[in-house]
């Protein structure tokens, strides 16, 4: 598989320079693409793009077979040798019991497990349902998440302001100075998705139940705690990152919200030093915003935009930048793009995720019912310059 992803890096790699090589006739001739030149720009983009999936979806798929043998090994399993597919009896143990109707409901949380356990609690599922939810959840790969076993209000101190140092004379008093403390609150709001499947089909051995589960169900959740934590306004939903973000720079007007390299120049040094020497601080975009990014140089004609190899991050401006298609495209007045510290924003995710199972729900239609739920909130806990936005500017 390693030589695979190193293939398909080098493929990805000559694609951007084929882009690159567009974009520098243009220049040089100092002119915008034509028609045809950007058609084909837009097509090796998006062939950047489709290999980007392949080799994230390879990666991920070899962490799941790893994931998959640690989850054997707790319960005593002997490691398979016959492939992934071959472990599915252990993922759907807690699933088809759903199934059968010996166990009503169920909670897949993120724990050690061992031989002795009363019940199984198969591990391998949760984080295949994570999976499909950090998949689709961008937000949360990159955050700071927070596991509680209970979904009081729960207060995370922060700082606003420092203590501050000054000289004093000789023998003269000292004047007080008291970092500023306050608080961020996380709530934990209950996203909740309903799958439904004949008795036929939930009935079948052959099928991948436990699998299918994952897929609807972290994408649904996924998708919907994307757009709130990225854009939420905090009335009964997520405070989104976006939207807690300040504002480091404005675009110019009449160009309809469209950022140039100096744009994004000095977005990266409105935030302060101490955050960027942090791990995780990196850019935010969606795939348009991040489409008009590769085709920008600074003054010395070095393209702004790197693309990463063997599963690495791109990196704009040597910080690594990820798509969020829940953030809004360049125009007047939106915040396309974002820059800072992004592990301080905060994700709180109480107990797990829970599985329940109705025979009732939908019983004239012969169908099972499936209630996946997840209670979260989250919020930008660091307010003072740790992520900031570019705003289009008005017309």
């Amino acid at each position: 598989m390693s030589e695979y992803i190193a293939e398909l890096s080098e493929q990805r790699a000559k694609a951007w320079e084929q882009a690159k090589a567009l974009l520098d006739v243009a220049t040089n001739e100092k002119r915008d693409l034509s028609a045809e030149e950007a058609q084909t720009f837009d097509r090796i983009n998006a062939d950047i793009d489709t290999k980007d999936s392949r080799i994230k979806a390879i990666i991920d798929t070899e962490q799941r077979d790893r994931d998959i043998q640690e989850s054997r090994a707790r319960l005593g399993v002997p490691p398979n040798l016959g492939g992934a597919a071959a472990d599915l009896d252990i993922d759907d143990a807690t699933v088809r019991r759903l199934l059968s109707g010996e166990q009503r409901t169920a909670k897949f949380e993120k724990r050690a497990i061992t031989k002795g356990s009363a019940t199984l609690v198969p591990s391998s599922v949760y984080d295949r349902v994570v999976e499909h939810l950090v998949q689709a959840n961008v937000v949360r790969n990159y955050a700071t998440v927070l596991t509680t076993a209970s979904g009081e209000a729960l207060a995370i101190p922060k700082s606003t302001a420092f203590s501050t140092a000054s000289i004093v004379g000789e023998a003269a008093q000292a004047s007080a100075s008291d970092p500023t403390l306050g608080t961020a609150t996380l709530n934990a709001y209950k996203y909740v998705v309903l799958v439904q499947m004949s008795n036929e089909l939930a009935q079948d051995s052959s099928v991948d139940v436990a699998g299918f589960l994952a897929r609807q169900a972290g994408m649904a959740i996924g998708v919907a705690t994307r757009g709130h934590m990225t854009t939420g306004d905090g009335s009964s939903k997520p405070y989104g990152i976006v939207t807690n973000s300040t504002t480091g720079v404005t675009g110019a007007t009449s160009v309809s919200g469209a950022f140039t390299a100096d744009n994004l120049i000095d977005l990266n040094y409105s935030v302060s030093s101490t955050y960027k020497a942090q791990p995780g601080c990196g850019w935010m975009m969606n795939s348009t915003a991040m489409s008009a990014a590769r085709k920008l140089k600074d003054t010395t004609n070095q393209y702004l935009f790197a693309p990463g190899l063997n599963g690495v991050a791109d990196t704009l401006l040597g910080f690594p930048v990820y798509i969020n298609d829940s953030m809004a495209s360049p125009a007047t007045s939106a915040k396309s793009v974002l820059f800072g510290h992004l592990p301080s924003y905060f994700i709180r995710e109480v107990n797990g995720i829970e599985v329940a199972v109705s025979d009732d729900f939908a019983f004239d239609y012969s169908v099972r019912t499936f209630r996946v739920s997840l209670r979260t909130d989250g919020v930008l806990v660091d307010q003072t310059g740790a992520v900031k936005n570019f705003v289009g500017g008005a017309s």
